[in-house]
Parts: C-alpha cells; sequence; structure tokens
C-alpha cells in the first residue's frame, strides 16, 4: 500500500544509479551477450495463462547477470529505496538477475504477469536507440486482479499506457500484480538489467 502502488504499481525514476555503476552495467551487459540464450516462443502456454507463473509469447535474448550486477542487487541502498516505496520492506527473491536484449527486429515480449517470487521488478535501461517506441513497457495500471485472457481478447488496448523509459533511467514495476508487455522492436535496440524482489514479511 505504499506510493508505488497507489500511483498504479509503476514508476520511472531518473538517476537511481550513478554513472559509473550505469557504465559498468552497460559493460557487463554487452560482454554477456556472448553468452545470451535466444528464446522465441510463439505460442501461448495454456497453464497458468491468467495468472502468474505462465510464459508468454517472447522474442529476445537473455543472459544472466554477473559481479557488477550482483552487486547492486544486493546493496542496501537499493533495497532501502525500494522498501521505501513499497511501504513495506522488500528483499531479492533470486541470488542474481538478468540481461534482456532486445536487438533483432520485431524482438518483444507478450502480456504477462511476473513469476510468484516476483512481485517487484527493478528495470535499468541500458541501451535504447530505438527511435520509437519499440521495446518500451507497456502497462495496465487499472486492470490489476483482470484475468490476462480478458485483456487478450480485447481488440484494442484502450487502457494500457506506454512506459518510455530512456537509457540511464530505472523502471520500477509491481510486475506481481500489473499486466505488462514490451512492445515490439522495428529499428534499433534496446537492453535492458532486470532484477527480480519479493515482499519480505
Amino acid at each position: 500500500q505504499g506510493p508505488l502502488f497507489r500511483s498504479g504499481g509503476v514508476a520511472v525514476y531518473d538517476g537511481l544509479l550513478g554513472g559509473h555503476i550505469l557504465a559498468a552495467l552497460c559493460a557487463e551487459a554487452q560482454a554477456n551477450y556472448a553468452t545470451a540464450d535466444r528464446q522465441v516462443c510463439d505460442v501461448l502456454t495454456s497453464d497458468h495463462s491468467d495468472w502468474r507463473g505462465g510464459v508468454p509469447p517472447r522474442q529476445l535474448s537473455i543472459a544472466g547477470g554477473g559481479p557488477v550486477q550482483d552487486e547492486l542487487y544486493r546493496s542496501p541502498h537499493l533495497r532501502a529505496f525500494l522498501s521505501q516505496v513499497c511501504g513495506g520492506p522488500v528483499r531479492p527473491s533470486g541470488s542474481r538477475g538478468s540481461y534482456s536484449y532486445y536487438v533483432a527486429p520485431a524482438d518483444y515480449l507478450g502480456l504477462h504477469l511476473d513469476i510468484l517470487t516476483c512481485d517487484l521488478t527493478v528495470i535499468n535501461v541500458l541501451t535504447d536507440s530505438a527511435p520509437d517506441n519499440g521495446g518500451s513497457l507497456a502497462v495496465h495500471r487499472g486492470s490489476v486482479g483482470v484475468p490476462l485472457s480478458v485483456l487478450r481478447r480485447r481488440s484494442t488496448h484502450h487502457d494500457e499506457e506506454v512506459v518510455k523509459a530512456s537509457a540511464g533511467s530505472t523502471i520500477v514495476i509491481l510486475g506481481g500484480l500489473v499486466p505488462h508487455r514490451v512492445l515490439p522492436i522495428t529499428t534499433g535496440q534496446r537492453v535492458i538489467s532486470a532484477l527480480c524482489f519479493e515482499a519480505a514479511t
């Protein structure tokens, strides 16, 4: 019930990362791209497709994090900031984050809710050369609790809001509550760092 939830479950913060850590994340993401896993799935899985835990359609490359991202993930400063905006304590839900690469034409991530261990997602935008909204996050702030199948059946994304965050910015989203997707890349590239947190009860 903190400020983030009251604002619709998603916010963009500028300057949350210092220039040094941002540059180091960019370098690590570039180095880790050599080991990235190419994920292409055009069929929505039927299991848990309405709620958390489904596997949405996708086309992108994903690599595991590294020491630089690990340090950020364990940062007391980041954890304190997230706990403040969430109105309660949070903690890392895993041992490591990941890098996502939207670098080929039509790379995207379909409508979904984040997995059960990812109540809160921190997305640091590292590279963004897409001239339009390609690679941007599109969210349904007003559809918390609405089954994803209902949203997918709608002919238009009437309540969808595009969150266009530039390189260096940080998106914080209650990804387990707010339905969201990543719009297809047309030209250019977009690379992000993703970290998952859970409520600490």
